[in-house]
């Protein structure tokens, strides 16, 4: 939570000082500034958004690193909702069937993986904005 309020109070300022938008390049790398100083909890951050350029998905390990990529995973369960989206990711899914591939990715890891489970937060992220829904049962998204 403190991490997320730092994000937003430097985007804020960014925004204010520049009179535009911070570019998802520009969030990640403040958010792996931020994780480098060891100011925070280790967390294994994914950050998604729409910016000017289009939709980007960024992993950011603990230590900060950042890279872009196509879909991500993080967690203790996250080996086994990787091997899914390796085989179900398509970049023409539509926001059902992505959804559909998520809960699929999800369930693998709950099935293996003691630390996961306990539902599923769906943030569908686009131009408009975010929605998030929660699901208690990962079962009624398939």
């Amino acid at each position: 939570q403190n991490l997320i309020s730092t994000l937003k109070a430097e985007t804020s300022l960014y925004e204010t000082r520049r009179g535009d938008d911070m570019s998802m390049e520009a969030l990640s790398t403040l958010t792996g500034n931020l994780l480098r100083t060891g100011a925070f909890f280790i967390v294994q951050p994914i950050l998604g958004g729409v910016d000017d350029e289009g939709s980007h998905v960024y992993s950011i390990d603990a230590l900060g690193g950042t890279t872009e990529e196509e879909y991500t995973v993080t967690g203790s369960g996250s080996q086994y909702a990787l091997g899914v989206l390796e085989q179900e990711y398509d970049e023409d899914l539509s926001i059902d069937e992505a959804t559909t591939v998520a809960a699929k990715a999800i369930q693998s890891a709950v099935e293996r993986d003691l630390a996961s489970g306990n539902g599923i937060n769906v943030a569908v992220v686009t131009e408009e904005g975010v929605d998030i829904t929660r699901h208690d049962d990962v079962e009624a998204l398939l």
